[in-house]
């Protein structure tokens, strides 16, 4: 369809008649009727991006572009998500990060792939299996992208490539009014009891008539002795027992403690612990707790401890989760409105408990979206009894992903997050020390996910022999970064990042790469018989024999497209 300039000339008159009228419904049509108009031309054409001749088109792509960032999205947020993919027919999702400079290289790069050609003419975004992650690229890693990048990526992507994006690893913690506390110091019994009296009071008589829980926090003075804190605690514990200013069933005390340094805070901690059961309390919370200044082993360590002597181990400062929650919602229903099909949200650091608020929440705004949360295998899972460190990752991994399969999430992501220790997600061989799990554990993973009805998808470093490796594993998806660009001079934007010295960008031979290897994985788990080129080829791969590398894949390639022929008629 031929672009009209008078078309155009009167799309921007009504917006700027409504603007100029103030007029809010009519210049929402009028951004509606905009990129209605722009995706009804581009409809038949084999690139949405103008090219350098035609400069009418040109000019409806940027009024698109502007209409999108003006409307906060697009006119019909998506419903076709990423967890309607199906990998088994398709085999696994690739997904590639971009902040929207490389759109046409990720999109032709699949095209390209042995998939792409056995589908040709039918190769809809939900077939051809490739998504354009919206992120921007930092010395620090992954960041998220703003209205701009969205806009370029979504008028390039929509109706040809999915579109996914992360909004973070971390949440913005968001807590409760920081807990009442009573400092305590030799001598101050009777001035803490009536410090003790003002707190309760307002708990004690409310405007239901009713009381209502409260645990107010002693903390002694570093000065006081073993034996003036336990003669302390135990006239504070008698005050509040006796009723005479509160109600002993719903009203009581806890201790606070600082472990302070590192080599003696288990023992000061142990030693709290066992004065608060000493004195029947419920509760020790510790400072830091929640930052993880204690290494996980010895929090680990102090939770068993404390689970024996039947007292609640907390930290000082309570998680909001349903407030941490709507800060997470932002990013995502600016993603949804956006038209993306895949939102991942990070959950650190949250503990097990609140991420399972947090995802329910979640859940309940977005019930046809599909909003992934993540677990980073660099990251600890803290719950209320037990840490899991690296050694019980995939023990970890299978009670989050039973947590989350329970609240009826479809799509989650397992990645790493600490970009900038080189660590991958999966190793090379078992005493890689670089890699978190085996291919052996993302099998189990698998099934496992698979038994919960959970589609997983993965990244963390994935090369392109570990492309391959995890198409024959038949994952859901991956998402690769590194194996499919190639290292470019920084944009004038880019610059603003002090500590980044060059962009990894996408590049089209570099997606068809990857998505070549994963496709052949997957084919070969399926019966297909050329395993032994593909080996040869990562072997010239790792040899860095570029010519032999592509002559191989120039080879083989109308193998795997028949291949796909042959898997597509029995499915």
């Amino acid at each position: 369809m031929t672009t009209s300039p008078k078309r155009i000339d009167a799309l921007k008159a009504a917006i700027g008649k409504a603007a100029n009228a103030r007029d809010a419904d009519g210049a929402a049509k009028a951004w509606r009727d905009v990129l209605d108009y722009f995706f009804e031309v581009g409809a038949d054409r084999n690139d949405p991006e103008p090219s350098g001749r035609e400069p009418d088109y040109a000019r409806l792509w940027n009024l698109a572009h502007h209409a999108m960032t003006q409307l906060g999205g697009q006119a019909a947020p998506a419903i076709e998500t990423v967890a309607d993919y199906d990998a088994d027919r398709f085999g696994p999702m690739l997904g590639v990060s971009d902040g929207g400079t490389a759109t046409a290289a990720i999109r032709h790069g699949a095209l390209a792939a042995p998939k792409g050609v056995a589908l040709a003419a039918s190769a809809s975004p939900l077939a051809l299996g490739i998504a354009h992650d919206a992120e921007r690229l930092g010395a620090v890693g992954e960041v998220a992208v703003g209205p701009d990048e969205y806009a370029t990526i979504r008028l390039a992507g929509r109706n040809r490539v999915l579109t996914t994006t992360n909004i973070g690893t971390q949440v913005n913690v968001r807590n409760f009014m920081s807990p009442p506390i009573v400092r305590v110091n030799a001598g101050g019994q009777e001035r803490a009891i009536r410090r003790l009296e003002e707190l309760f009071q307002p708990f004690v008589t409310t405007a239901s008539g009713r009381p209502r829980s409260l645990t107010v926090l002693i903390r002694f003075t570093s000065a006081m002795s073993v034996r003036q804190r336990e003669g302390a605690l135990a006239k504070l514990c008698k005050a509040v027992a006796s009723g005479s200013f509160c109600n002993p069933k719903w009203h009581k005390l806890g201790l606070l403690v600082d472990p302070g340094k590192r080599d003696s805070g288990a023992a000061r901690s142990k030693a709290a612990i066992d004065l608060a059961a000493s004195m029947k309390l419920d509760e020790v919370a510790l400072i830091g707790f929640d930052e993880l200044r204690i290494v996980p082993e010895e929090i680990n360590t102090l939770l068993k401890f404390a689970e024996a002597r039947s007292i609640r181990l907390r930290s000082q400062n309570w998680v909001d989760p349903q407030t941490t929650a709507r800060h997470v919602w932002t990013g995502l229903a600016v993603a949804r409105n956006m038209g993306v099909e895949l939102g991942k949200y990070g959950l650190w650091p949250l503990t097990f408990e609140d991420q399972k608020e947090v995802i329910a929440r979640i859940q309940y705004w977005f019930p046809h979206w599909c909003a992934a949360p993540v677990y980073y295998v660099d990251y600890p899972l803290v719950t209320a009894k037990r840490v899991y460190t690296e050694p019980q990752l995939a023990d970890a991994i299978r009670r989050w992903l039973a947590m989350v399969a329970n609240l009826g999430v479809r799509v989650v992501l397992i990645d790493t997050a600490k970009k900038s220790e080189k660590r991958r997600l999966l190793k090379d061989s078992p005493h890689d020390k670089v890699g978190f799990l085996t291919a052996d554990d993302i099998a189990d993973l698998i099934k496992f996910a698979h038994k919960e009805g959970v589609k997983t998808l993965w990244a963390g470093g994935i090369s392109l022999p570990q492309a391959y490796t995890f198409g024959k594993l038949g994952v859901f998806g991956i998402y690769v970064t590194s194996a499919a660009a190639a290292l470019m001079p920084l944009p004038k934007k880019a610059r603003r990042d002090p500590f980044l010295t060059s962009l990894r960008v996408p590049q089209k031979d570099a997606v068809t790469r990857v998505k070549f290897l994963v496709e052949a994985g997957f084919l070969v788990s399926r019966g297909a018989e050329f395993e032994a080129d593909i080996e040869a080829m990562l072997a010239a791969i790792a040899d860095e024999d570029e010519a032999e590398a592509s002559q191989i894949q120039k080879q083989l390639q109308p193998r795997i497209v028949e291949a796909w022929h042959r898997h597509f008629s029995q499915h």
